[in-house]
């Protein structure tokens, strides 16, 4: 499962623990509204109930917890928070770690500094980060480090004033018109949500963790990291598969992107073995340029790149299907 972290204030923790609830701001910055708001959708559409919450308290540069998802995200503008609203939100609950010490910023930058965790991700290539989401194999490093510094923790977080259960609405309110879904945001909440609830798999196979937006040193977020673990042996990860989508037509400029990614990867992440690694793409079709190259690369190079179309209609909602290439 993936680990969600919150990035939050004093004040406003303090909020979140009482009412066992976190949120994320609808931005306002003059960029595209609804875009933005089907981007912060397609964040909080990976959280499934169970998953492990954290929250970073941005002025002390902490990190703080562990909770749990306390049933699905959803949509919520009344308020709660006293210094705006945080519409996007799921409601937490207690979890069997509560830790009297927290693990600062520099323990986590170590972590990172030796190659121990490579997701966190407190600011983003576009700016900054309000939730972002770590592979579980990384939580449990995170663990131990909060656990080396609480041998004696005894104390238990409490829920004193426990939000109103709210139903799940987030993918009612991606943005589409007539059977066609808006935004590559819109596409990607619909994914996220999709993996998150374990579709797919006659697709992309026993994938057993996943991650959405992964921080690479290009500049740029990989859209969606599926991990393969053994089956046997806890935390041991057998492979993954990077996953570029687009909206609308995937061009030669995204097949590069994903190449990119590819060889950044191999290189950083598994010591070149190319084995442990696919990519696919997914779009709503493909230009004549991508199937020539995939075709040769395939015959070539026995590297395959997979092609998967998606579809969306209202009475078939959201749909996959592998592109067959001759």
């Amino acid at each position: 499962m993936a680990v969600h972290i919150f990035l939050t204030n004093e004040e406003n923790f303090e909020i979140c623990t009482r009412k066992g609830l976190v949120g994320i701001p609808e931005p306002n910055d003059g960029r595209n509204q609804n875009n933005v708001f089907d981007a912060m959708l397609s964040r909080l559409s990976m959280i499934r109930e169970n998953d492990y919450v954290l929250m970073y308290i941005t002025g002390s540069k902490e990190l703080r917890g562990v909770w749990k998802a306390d049933g699905s995200p959803f949509y919520d503008e009344i308020p709660v928070w006293n210094d705006r609203i945080y519409p996007f939100r799921c409601r937490i609950k207690t979890s069997e770690y509560c830790f009297d010490k927290s693990l600062l910023l520099n323990d986590i930058n170590d972590l990172r500094n030796n190659n121990r965790i490579w997701t966190w991700a407190l600011q983003r290539a576009s700016g900054t980060n309000a939730m972002f989401s770590i592979s579980n194999h990384e939580f449990e490093i995170i663990i131990n480090e909060f656990l080396k510094i609480n041998p004696f923790s005894q104390n238990v977080w409490r829920i004193v004033e426990p939000y109103p259960y709210h139903k799940s609405n987030l993918l009612e309110n991606v943005h589409a018109e007539k059977n066609k879904l808006k935004y590559e945001y819109s596409v990607m909440t619909l994914l996220n949500h999709s993996f998150a609830t374990g579709k797919f798999k006659n697709i992309f196979g026993n994938y057993t963790d996943y991650l959405c937006y992964i921080p690479t040193n290009l500049g740029r977020e990989m859209d969606i990291l599926l991990m393969y673990e053994h089956p046997k042996i806890k935390n041991i990860i057998l492979s993954y598969d990077i996953i570029e989508v687009k909206r609308d037509e995937f061009d030669t400029k995204a097949l590069t992107q994903l190449i990119d990614y590819e060889s950044w990867f191999l290189q950083k992440k598994v010591s070149g073995d190319m084995k442990m690694l696919r990519t696919t793409a997914i779009a709503k079709g493909f230009s004549a340029d991508v199937i020539d190259y995939v075709k040769k690369r395939e015959k070539f190079e026995n590297k395959p790149i997979k092609l998967v179309k998606y579809d969306y209609n209202e009475s078939d909602g959201f749909t996959l299907a592998n592109t067959l290439i001759d």
